[in-house]
Formats: C-alpha cells, sequence, structure tokens
C-alpha cells in the first residue's frame, strides 16, 4: 500500500466514523470532498432538509435508481479569477421593502434590476453591495427578507451547460442566524416557489444545500468550504452539466474544492433560473442594523 492509499485509506475511515455519528464532515483536501447529512438549517423558509443516508467520497458509490450521490468533479465548474463592474442587464431584483417602502408585507421586486440604496449600492470599484434587515419585507413563499437578483433568462434544467458563478465577501450576518443564502438555481415558471439548490455562507462554512424531490423536503447538504471568515473574498460556482448533474465549486485563500451531485430525475427538465444576492436567513431582528451584508465583486451567468 502506498502512502497515497493509507492517506485515502485514513480519510475514508474518518468520514465512515463522523457519518454514523451524525456529524458533518468537512472537505478533507484539494480535490476530496465529503458530503454530509443531517438537519437543515432551522431557520431556512424554503430550504428543504437533508436527505438521509447520504454518502461521499472521492468516487462516486453507486446508487439505486432515483438516489442521489456526489463526487469530486472530473470537468470543474469555472470560479471568476478577476473583480470588475458588476452587470445588472438580465436581471430583476427582490427588495426588503413593499411597493411602499415598508420593511412588511409582500416584498417589491424591479423588473430591471437597477441600484437602489440603501439595499443596493454600487462602490467605486464596481462591485455592488447588497443590505437586508433581519425585519424586511419578505416573498410569497417565504418568511426571510432579502435583495436578490433574480434571471430573467430562464433555463430547461438538463438541455444543456448552464453556469452561475461569483467573486464575493460576507461582511455582517444576522444576530440570531449567521447564516446567507448567495446563490440559487431556483424553480421558474409552473415551480417558481420551489428551490432547487441553494449555497449558503453559514457561521463560515460554504454550504450547498441539494433537493431530493419536486415537492417535499428531502435534500442532500455538501460542505465545500469551512473556516471561510466575514471579510475575505470568496468565489463559487453552481453549473447545469446539462447530464443529470451538478457541478459546484469553492475558492477561498488559495483553497479550492469541487464536487459533483447527481440529480434526482424529478427536476430533469424543469425550469430553473439563477438567483444571487443576500438572502439572508434570520426571522427576528435586534435592531434596525440587524441583518446580512455581501460584497459581490463578479457575478457571471452563461
Amino acid at each position: 500500500m502506498t502512502g497515497i492509499d493509507r492517506i485515502r485509506l485514513r480519510d475514508r475511515r474518518s468520514f465512515l466514523l463522523g457519518a454514523a455519528a451524525g456529524v458533518a464532515v468537512p472537505l478533507v483536501g484539494l480535490g476530496l470532498w465529503e458530503a454530509t447529512s443531517g438537519s437543515s438549517h432551522p431557520h431556512a423558509s424554503g430550504a428543504p432538509s437533508p436527505a438521509s443516508g447520504a454518502t461521499g467520497s472521492a468516487t462516486a458509490p453507486s446508487a439505486p435508481p432515483g438516489v442521489p450521490t456526489a463526487s469530486s468533479a472530473a470537468s470543474a465548474p469555472a470560479l471568476p479569477v478577476a473583480a470588475g463592474p458588476v452587470s445588472l442587464d438580465d436581471w430583476m431584483l427582490t427588495l426588503p421593502v413593499d411597493k411602499h417602502g415598508n420593511l412588511s408585507g409582500k416584498a417589491k421586486q424591479l423588473q430591471q434590476a437597477a441600484v437602489t440604496a440603501p439595499w443596493l449600492v454600487s462602490n467605486s470599484d464596481g462591485s455592488l453591495s447588497f443590505w437586508a434587515p433581519a425585519a424586511g419585507a419578505s416573498t410569497s413563499n417565504s418568511e426571510h427578507s432579502r435583495t436578490e437578483l433574480v434571471s430573467t433568462k430562464d433555463f430547461t434544467f438538463g438541455s444543456g451547460v448552464h453556469t452561475l458563478s461569483a467573486l464575493v465577501s460576507v461582511t455582517q450576518v444576522p444576530t440570531s442566524d449567521p447564516d446567507i443564502c448567495l446563490g440559487q438555481v431556483h424553480g421558474g415558471g409552473a415551480i417558481k416557489s420551489i428551490p432547487f439548490v441553494m449555497l449558503h455562507w453559514r457561521d463560515g462554512s460554504i454550504v450547498v444545500i441539494v433537493k431530493q424531490e419536486l415537492h417535499g423536503s428531502h435534500s442532500q447538504s455538501i460542505t465545500l468550504l469551512t473556516g471561510v471568515p466575514l471579510n475575505t473574498r470568496f468565489a463559487f460556482s453552481i453549473t447545469d452539466n446539462g447530464d443529470g448533474t451538478l457541478g459546484l465549486a469553492a475558492s477561498c485563500n488559495g483553497s479550492t474544492q469541487r464536487a459533483t451531485a447527481q440529480v434526482v430525475s424529478a427536476f430533469m427538465g424543469t425550469d430553473q433560473r439563477f438567483q444571487v444576492g443576500d438572502y439572508q436567513q434570520a426571522v427576528s431582528s435586534s435592531s434596525a442594523t440587524d441583518g446580512g451584508r455581501a460584497t459581490f465583486y463578479a457575478i457571471n451567468q452563461s
């Protein structure tokens, strides 16, 4: 047995022990990752709960039909490598206020996204800063306020390669719940109330939740990175590979982690769109300044 084989065997044994104890196991090295399972985030309205029995290793395990698996990605999704002026073309904007400007009721949506202080502010370097208070107006199917871009370019999942990528730093999280959803693959059209893939900054970890059934709450939870502090830039990407799989990637401080997740058949051929921004996950507020803030230096959809 080579030294590399011993390391792989040790990592797999560690993962199996952690999974048996119900402990979330973080990524263990460049190109290696572990999928985790457990309770969904208690306040993520619309975010599905993890499915039991999710497993992962450097090589994808076999699975019964309809049961998702995940593995290290052979062809990695693209990550933004440089910042630049963030364009608002081809995006709508959901705001944490109603049509009268009140921080309650039904959230207002601009059909053409535009800088809208104080919720969305353009900075001198071309980046965009998003602010969503813990107490604010929300959409019909959520109890959390958000300042979030919604793509106007829907696509049919599995019909080709579609990628959302971004370079971002989280600068503030809600007091009661240090969690912001930064990027989504979200249902459109007839399933516009159903989130499919949600990428979170959650208490310093980059966690992706992948829904496992169209109607229901089962999901798979994949931790891409841990130890990402506030005010630290990191990149992420979510890719519909066009073959029934999702490509996931995140990079911070020179470390890049990638994963591939199998998609359940119920989502193949569905109408989807990308959403990106500050979808903070608190439901209570300690003050008028309590909430989530994030600055995006690059946002790309293709």
